[in-house]
């Protein structure tokens, strides 16, 4: 009797998970980002979150690219999905952030010599839950509206300054290192966005990322040949924010 349970639980198990795969999408994303809002100013390099005091927000932060993968899961409502998205997103320095990096290499090239700069990029990966809605004119082309929630992890690449100088002292040159690395950050997130289907495999669509605000902080090590010391610092907060312009492609 026992064994006739299991086998009938089994059975019903294959049955709904049967369906469910077969009301499942996905649908690969691919598009550029535009920083908003105070994620793409830059008056100075102290003005920013990487460098500045504990009230800069600025992150100086150029147009990038974005790589998302999303699931739609059918509820039984006609044109109604819950939906999960996985995205990843890379922003390097925008023109004017690269000549605050400049300004600091020039500066540098006065006391030093052989400068070797490491400048630092953004790189976002979230993951949300959310629903879609879609209505479909005909069997061919179809617009929807989304909107979900989740979580960010935010990386900073690190910053590097290399350069050569003489001891006054023993008139030896010595390589000195500064490297700034930052800590990771986690955050709530969100997002909404509304696109265009067209014969069920094509997938134009535009959205507004909102990926939540993080105080930057982590280490700063100072090396000198072979010695090197190391401090904690904790500058301004970064607040990514972005639209997206994308292509998908279902599946």
């Amino acid at each position: 009797m026992h064994k006739l349970k299991l086998m009938m639980v089994v059975a019903l198990l294959l049955l709904v998970g049967g369906q469910m795969m077969g009301q499942t999408h996905g649908t690969m994303l691919l598009g550029a980002s535009f920083p908003m809002s105070d994620y793409a100013k830059v008056n100075g390099i102290n003005s920013t979150a990487l460098f500045g005091d504990l009230n800069q927000v600025c992150g100086g932060a150029a147009v990038g690219f974005n790589v998302g993968l999303k699931w739609d899961f059918s509820v039984g409502v006609q044109g109604l999905a819950v939906i999960l998205s996985m995205d990843g997103f890379f922003n390097g320095p925008n023109s004017d952030m690269d000549e605050c990096y400049d300004d600091k290499r020039n500066a540098l090239d006065v006391l030093y010599n052989d400068i070797d700069l490491t400048t630092p990029r953004y790189i976002n990966a979230s993951g949300m839950l959310g629903l879609r809605y879609i209505y479909y004119f005909n069997p061919q082309f179809g617009m929807y509206i989304e909107a979900g929630a989740g979580g960010c992890g935010r990386y900073i690449t690190d910053y590097c300054e290399r350069y050569n100088f003489t001891d006054i002292l023993t008139e030896d040159t010595k390589r000195h290192k500064n490297t700034m690395e930052f800590s990771s950050a986690y955050t709530f997130a969100y997002q909404a966005g509304a696109g265009i289907e067209v014969s069920k495999k094509l997938v134009l669509a535009c959205s507004f990322y909102d990926l939540g605000a993080a105080p930057v902080k982590g280490e700063y090590i100072e090396k000198i040949n072979w010695e090197s010391t190391t401090t904690n610092f904790k500058h301004g907060s970064l607040h990514p924010m972005m639209v997206l312009a994308r292509i998908g492609f279902r599946f």
